[in-house]
């Protein structure tokens, strides 16, 4: 008798992980998907505010500046300036995507992979605009 109730209570538990197994799995690819586009999101509106205060400000040439707030996500491996084009490089589960924004200005500058929320100087110099994280 003990042995047949451990036998219909492994019975159950059986079941219960063979339901519970698969959904937990689901959930967890659901919101790494989601978390991944959370961080693209980001980083596209994140490339498109420098990108258009770049261009504002070289608009109005030298000596105009702007400092505003942007966040840089989680998983950005590389944020680099090459000529008019900003790219922002960031590692998904598919490799690594790019998000750009082309310039009507010459963009040079250094901006921080490391996620956070940084302070931008977007400054109008001769031939361009000059994109830096201020200093306080």
């Amino acid at each position: 008798m003990k042995s047949q109730v451990a036998l219909e209570y492994l019975m159950i538990i059986s079941f219960a992980l063979m339901v519970l197994i698969p959904y937990t799995l689901y959930l967890q690819s659901a919101s790494q998907n989601l978390n991944e586009e959370s961080n693209s999101a980001i980083a596209s509106s994140s490339v498109q505010k420098i990108g258009q205060m770049a261009d504002w400000v070289y608009s109005q040439g030298e000596p105009a500046k702007i400092t505003f707030l942007v966040q840089i996500p989680k998983n950005v491996e590389e944020i680099s300036f090459n000529g008019k084009i900003m790219n922002w490089k960031i590692r998904t589960t598919a490799g690594l995507s790019d998000i750009s924004y082309i310039s009507v200005a010459n963009l040079t500058g250094n901006l921080p992979t490391k996620p956070g929320y940084y302070k931008i100087i977007v400054q109008a110099i001769q031939n361009g605009v000059n994109v830096s994280v201020s200093s306080s």
